[in-house]
C-alpha cells in the first residue's frame, strides 16, 4: 500500500498547478491521471495577470517566454473586421502582462518538468481512479491496476466527467447550453502580428478570434440545426479559415465542436475529499477564465492543505476553501453568460443596435481604458470571506523595491509560504512571544520598509510607497491576499483568531 498526505486525481494543468504547489512544501503527494502523456492539442487559450503570478512562481514555469504570450489588444470587430472597441490592457500591477494568450501543451510540458524535480511527489501515469473509501483520518483509494493509496486528503482535479466527483456523490447542478461552437486552431508562419482577441459581432456567424506569433484559433457558433460534422469537415474548415487569411499558409492543428456549460458541485468538498477546476465548476469560455478559475482553486486550496498537514490549523480551515472561491465563481460564471448573450445575438437589428452601443462606448474619452483596467485581477476577495483583521483580503502588489542587490520585485523576496511586511516599522520588534511563535512555525520571511531597522529583519526601499502608509504590519497568506493589516505591535492571539476566522463553520 502507498501511503501519502495528499492524493490528486488528474494530471491536466490545474493537477500539475496542486502538486507543484504542495511538493514544494514537502507534502508527500502522488498524482495520478489515465493519460500517458500531456494532452498534445491546444485547448485553454488565455491566462489573466494573477494565475501568471501564480505559475510563475513554480519550477520551470517561470519563464513565460516559453508557453506564452502578451495579449496587446482586446478588440470588438464588426463584420466586416473593423474595429468598433479597442481595449488594449493595462498594466497589471505584478510585473506581468495584463492577460497573456498560451500553448496549453507547452505551459503543461513545463509544470510537469517543475513536479519531476520535487522530491516529495510521485506521479503514477497510465492509472485511474476507481474507488473511495473514506475513513476518520484517511481515504482508501483504489487504482485501475489493483493498487491501494491511502492518503490523508484526495483532491479530484479529474475534469468535467470527474470519476472522484462521481465516487464522492457529489452533484453536479446547473446546465449545459444547447449551442454548439466549431474550434479551430491553426499554426502559420506570421511572425509580425501584435496578440490579439477579438470578438467579431456579426449575426450571420459569431465568432471568437485570437492571434498570436506563429499560432491562430477561430471559434465559430453553429447555426441550429447545422449539421457538427459538415461544419467540420476539411473544406467547409478551409472556407471559413480564408474569411480571415490565406488558408494555404496555415497548417490545422486542432478541428473540434464544444458546447459550454454553467455547473458547479455542490458541496465542493465531502469529508477528506476536495475538487477543484473543471470537476468543481464548469463555465462558459466567453470570458476566458476556464483554465484560470481552477489555477486559482489550487492555489487557494494548496495552503490550507499545509497548515492542516502540519497540525498549524484544524480541517475547519478546509471548509474556507469553497466558502472563499465559490461566489468568485458565481460571478465569473454571470459575466461569462452576460459576454455570452452578447456574442451570440444572430437577430441582426439587434446586433446592430449593439455594434452602434460599442462604437459609442469607445467614442467616450477615457472610458476604454476604464473598461480595460475591468479586466485586471481581483483587488480583494469576496465579501465576507477574508476574515476579521483589518485589510484582510486585498491582493498584495508586487511592485520593485530596493534592496542591497539592486531592484528586486517583491514575490521573489517573499518566497512561497508566510510573510510579514513591517511598512514603516519593524514587524517583530514589538510582537509579542505568541505572535513570534506563530511566525517561526510558519518558516514566515520577515521585510520591513523602515530603513533605520536594524534587527536582522530584511530592509527593502519602497520608494514608490506601493504597500501603503505606515506604520502597519502585513500579514501576507502564501496566496499573496493579506490575513490583515494591523498596526504595531502584532499580537499572536489576533493572528489564530484571523486564521480560525478564515474557515466556513
Amino acid at each position: 500500500m502507498i501511503d501519502v498526505d495528499v492524493l490528486v486525481a488528474g494530471y491536466g494543468p490545474v493537477g500539475a498547478t496542486l502538486a507543484a504547489l504542495l511538493g514544494r512544501h514537502g507534502v508527500a503527494t502522488t498524482v495520478v491521471d489515465p493519460g500517458e502523456a500531456p494532452h498534445p492539442l491546444p485547448r485553454a487559450a488565455v491566462l489573466d495577470a494573477e494565475v501568471l503570478r501564480v505559475l510563475a512562481g513554480l519550477p520551470e514555469v517561470a519563464d513565460l517566454g516559453r508557453w506564452a504570450v502578451e495579449v496587446r489588444h482586446s478588440r470588438f470587430l464588426a463584420p466586416d473586421h473593423s474595429v468598433l472597441l479597442d481595449l488594449s490592457p493595462t498594466a497589471s500591477g505584478f510585473g506581468l502582462p495584463a492577460a497573456a494568450l498560451i500553448d496549453q501543451p507547452a505551459l503543461e510540458a513545463a509544470l510537469r518538468a517543475g513536479v519531476d524535480g520535487l522530491p516529495g511527489v510521485s506521479v503514477r501515469l497510465g492509472r485511474a481512479v476507481v474507488a473511495l473509501e473514506p475513513a476518520d483520518d484517511h481515504v482508501r483509494v483504489g487504482l485501475d491496476d489493483g493498487t491501494t493509496v491511502r492518503a490523508r486528503w484526495v483532491v479530484g482535479c479529474d475534469g468535467a466527467s470527474s470519476p472522484v466527483r462521481r465516487l464522492a456523490a457529489l452533484p453536479f447542478q446547473g446546465r449545459t447550453y444547447a449551442a454548439p461552437w466549431l474550434v479551430v486552431d491553426a499554426e502559420t508562419d506570421e511572425t509580425e502580428v501584435e496578440p490579439a482577441t477579438s470578438m467579431v459581432l456579426d449575426p450571420r456567424r459569431p465568432l471568437v478570434t485570437m492571434v498570436s506569433p506563429g499560432r491562430r484559433r477561430w471559434e465559430w457558433m453553429l447555426h441550429p440545426g447545422e449539421d457538427p460534422a459538415a461544419l467540420s469537415a476539411p473544406e467547409s474548415v478551409r472556407r471559413l479559415v480564408a474569411g480571415w487569411v490565406d488558408p494555404d499558409t496555415v497548417r490545422i492543428r486542432r478541428v473540434t465542436i464544444f458546447t459550454f456549460h454553467a455547473r458547479q458541485a455542490t458541496p465542493w468538498r465531502q469529508g477528506r475529499i476536495l475538487l477543484a477546476g473543471d470537476a468543481a465548476h464548469l463555465m462558459p469560455p466567453f470570458a476566458g477564465q476556464g483554465l484560470a478559475s481552477g489555477i486559482r482553486d489550487a492555489h487557494a486550496l494548496a495552503w490550507r492543505l499545509v497548515e492542516v498537514l502540519r497540525g498549524l490549523a484544524d480541517d475547519g480551515l478546509l471548509d474556507g476553501y469553497e466558502r472563499e472561491r465559490r461566489p468568485h465563481v458565481d460571478e465569473t460564471i454571470r459575466v461569462s453568460l452576460a459576454v455570452g448573450r452578447v456574442l451570440q445575438t444572430r437577430r441582426r437589428a439587434v446586433s446592430a443596435v449593439l455594434r452602434s452601443l460599442v462604437r459609442a462606448v469607445a467614442a467616450m474619452p477615457g472610458v476604454p481604458a476604464r473598461a480595460a483596467r475591468q479586466g485586471r485581477p481581483r483587488p480583494a476577495l469576496p465579501r465576507g470571506t477574508a476574515g476579521v483583521l483589518p485589510g484582510a483580503g486585498r491582493m498584495l502588489p508586487n511592485p520593485l523595491l530596493r534592496t542591497a542587490d539592486g531592484p528586486v520585485r517583491l514575490d521573489a523576496l517573499l518566497g512561497s509560504g508566510w510573510a510579514v511586511v513591517g511598512v514603516g516599522c519593524d514587524p517583530t520588534a514589538t510582537a509579542d512571544a505568541d505572535a513570534l511563535s506563530w511566525l517561526a512555525a510558519r518558516d514566515a520571511v520577515t521585510l520591513t520598509t523602515d530603513p533605520s531597522v536594524r534587527s536582522g529583519v530584511q530592509v527593502v526601499g519602497d520608494t514608490a510607497a506601493a504597500l501603503g502608509a505606515g506604520p502597519a504590519v502585513l500579514v501576507v497568506r502564501p496566496d499573496r491576499f493579506l490575513l490583515g493589516a494591523v498596526p504595531p505591535p502584532l499580537r499572536g492571539r489576533d493572528l489564530h483568531r484571523a486564521v480560525r476566522s478564515l474557515g466556513g463553520r
